[in-house]
């Protein structure tokens, strides 16, 4: 009876045991449904939130593009080209010598479409000079369909903008932007006339600013680039069409895209709106664009150029040197200057400096900031005209006789009656001979240079830059003052071992 009674004890605390495992399960599978609804009660409204907020923005772009479509206008320009046709006649020779005498100068006409956005209620249109230049006719279609002909105003081949007109008054003009306070990520959205499909509408983000170095030009042209890149959708047609932020402002003329198939590829390319009216101003003002000109010849730092002057830092630009004829030649501004501020902004670099500088109208007063050995000078200087004329460089490929020079990888020899045509006596040495895989070819020094200078110090004799060279040791910074053609730059070396 006793251990019946033990193994019925033992049952009964099995049951509760069970019981109260059972009873804990039922009581958290309750509490997690309970806690499932409350997890779903909390999610609803924030999913609620997101959809309202997707509409917010949906809505946004909708009556944004309402907004702007009307001040973006198509442009169609006509070109007439007369050349000489052939005379065309069958021959069985045709296919292989061609056939047929030139005749009469037949016109051919070319035609293109583009886009432009209405600026003033008076109807001045911002465009591309690439989409209206040599233009015979020009007609402008407003977004009401009405057609009519446009004249030009002015012309800026140099930043790709352009200036036309027509009479029409109470035209739905778009209010500029501040593109300097246009941010990288920002949304923006581009409208245009690509491949004539009248007022597109495309959008995505600022992807870059201050890009340089995107149009395509010609031995000797000169351009200012200081684009905003976007990956809205650009193509064909819609170049001289407007670039918006979110508030419908005009940001950026779109000008150019990257492409290696001729179509969008994620790479456009827009004048910055603040750059376009200060160029507009100029072209309705004056007809033209006159540039401020400081005379000088410049190249941005590097590091061991940098180290050779005893700067901490590579930031700034490099004063190379100043023309004979230019305004800084009656300044305080010295050769070897390092140029850190404009009007007390900071300079970045040579593309910085050449925009601002001819962002400045001629006859102005600047100061410039710049460190001249070691030591911060400021320095005023009555900005000139930009002259139009370009240097043009002088290589000669004659083969003079070659005088070896330690371990830098150059022949050098003095200026001769061979080279007099190209420097006068006295001048430097000439480099005779670059060697392949040496410091001097991986520092860009070419046959045909002429140097100047060794670390600030005159060489008219290759003894005087012997005398030099030899006074610095292995991994020690040097400096070349290199005449190429008629320009001069600084080229930086470290004295490499034996």
């Amino acid at each position: 009876m006793k251990v019946k009674r033990k193994f019925g004890s033992l049952a009964a605390a099995a049951l509760l045991v069970t019981g109260m495992v059972l009873g804990a399960l039922f009581i958290s599978n309750w509490d997690a449904s309970v806690a499932d609804r409350d997890v779903y009660r909390s999610i609803t409204p924030v999913v609620a939130a997101d959809q309202r907020s997707l509409e917010d923005f949906s809505e946004t772009f909708a009556t944004i593009a309402e907004r702007v479509k009307p001040s973006v206008v198509l442009i169609k320009s006509k070109r007439v080209v007369r050349q000489a046709q052939a005379q065309r006649f069958w021959s069985p020779w045709e296919e292989f010598f061609g056939g047929g005498q030139p005749r009469n100068d037949q016109p051919r006409q070319f035609r293109g479409v583009g886009s432009g956005v209405i600026v003033s209620e008076d109807g001045y249109i911002l465009t591309n000079n690439h989409v209206v230049e040599n233009a015979d006719e020009l007609k402008v279609q407003l977004s009401d369909e009405r057609e009519v002909n446009a004249e030009v105003i002015g012309l800026d081949p140099r930043t790709d903008l352009a200036v036309i007109k027509v009479d029409f008054d109470d035209l739905p003009a778009l209010p500029f932007g501040d593109s300097e306070q246009l941010r990288v990520g920002e949304w923006v959205m581009a409208v245009g006339n690509p491949f004539g499909l009248n007022h597109s509408v495309t959008a995505g983000i600022v992807s870059a600013k201050g890009r340089g170095r995107v149009l395509p030009t010609q031995p000797g042209q000169v351009t200012y680039e200081n684009f905003i890149q976007t990956d809205a959708a650009i193509n064909p047609g819609n170049s001289g069409g407007a670039l918006v932020d979110m508030e419908g402002n005009l940001m950026g003329i779109n000008t150019a895209i990257y492409t290696r198939t001729g179509g969008y590829q994620g790479i456009g390319f827009a004048v910055p709106a603040n750059m376009a009216r200060n160029i507009m101003t100029r072209l309705v003002e004056d007809g033209r664009v006159a540039r401020g000109y400081l005379g000088v010849r410049i190249n941005n730092l590097d590091e061991v150029v940098a180290e050779s002057m005893g700067l901490e830092n590579s930031n700034g630009v490099l004063i190379e040197g100043i023309t004979d004829d230019g305004p800084a030649r009656d300044s305080n501004l010295q050769q070897d200057d390092v140029v850190v501020a404009l009007n007390g902004k900071v300079v970045e670099d040579t593309d910085d400096l050449r925009y601002r500088i001819a962002d400045i109208a001629p006859g102005t007063e600047v100061e410039l900031e710049v460190i001249r050995d070691g030591a911060p000078v400021t320095v005023a200087i009555e900005l000139g005209e930009l002259p139009g004329d370009e240097p043009t460089s002088i290589v000669s490929r004659e083969e003079p006789p070659k005088s070896p020079v330690s371990n830098l990888g150059i022949d050098v020899m003095d200026v001769s009656s061979q080279w007099s045509r190209f420097f006068e006596r006295g001048s430097g040495v000439v480099i005779t001979v670059v060697r392949s895989g040496s410091v001097a070819e991986d520092r860009g020094l070419q046959r045909g240079d002429l140097i100047r200078e060794v670390n600030g110090e005159v060489v008219s004799s290759v003894q005087e830059f012997l005398g030099v060279v030899r006074e610095f040791e292995t991994g020690q910074a040097i400096r070349f003052r290199i005449q190429r053609g008629n320009a001069q730059f600084l080229v930086g070396l470290r004295i490499p071992e034996e």
